[in-house]
């Protein structure tokens, strides 16, 4: 088994209902949490660096993607790294929380997409080469640049290929037999 990378992340305070504001530099990333008594804590994360972060407030878990393609899933009111895995094959660039907080979305440098449960953290959804590089010329960028979710399954992603698309993610009631590859409803 390989062993999860590591990088200290900092907590100050205890709830994640007040203001967030992160700070990145090379291969670390401090996220302050600011309250009238702080505590701390401290995370060992991502080897080379933290890219990205979302936060599911009802849940109080904190979601950092990698440089070198992992997932982390902290706990913060027990303070403890829930789980760290191999999401991609390249940086994570975009996160996302869905409303109902049942899943997350992480985005790559190398274009795909996937959709992961936060109960469990196994792969729901993967929509490969979603944002891919289409010219050798236009190299502005790659990847996935954002990600956002809209109430009802929406996804809403930007890519470094110059494209805004949205899907609506099938759930249980759905019949689609696990044909995502047309579902995009809209492209720009």
């Amino acid at each position: 088994m390989v062993s999860p990378p590591t990088l200290a992340v900092s907590i100050e305070a205890s709830t994640p209902s007040t203001i967030i504001q992160r700070v990145a530099k090379l291969a670390t990333f401090k996220l302050f949490l600011f309250c009238p008594s702080p505590l701390s804590a401290a995370f060992s994360c991502h080897e080379s660096g933290a890219t990205v972060l979302s936060l599911a407030p009802r849940q109080q878990l904190l979601i950092t993607g990698g440089r070198k393609g992992w997932i982390s899933v902290l706990e913060l009111p027990h303070r403890h790294q829930r789980q760290s895995f191999q999401a991609h094959d390249s940086p994570v660039k975009a996160l996302a929380v869905d409303p109902t907080e049942g899943s997350f979305i992480s985005g790559s440098a190398e274009g795909n997409i996937k959709v992961w449960s936060l109960s469990m953290q196994c792969l729901l959804h993967q929509f490969p080469n979603e944002h891919a590089r289409q010219s050798l010329f236009r190299n502005l960028g790659t990847g996935v640049m954002q990600i956002e979710v809209g109430p009802a399954n929406h996804i809403f992603s930007c890519g470094a290929d110059g494209t805004m698309k949205m899907r609506i993610l099938p759930d249980r009631f759905s019949v689609n037999n696990g044909n995502l590859k047309n579902d995009v409803k809209f492209i720009i």
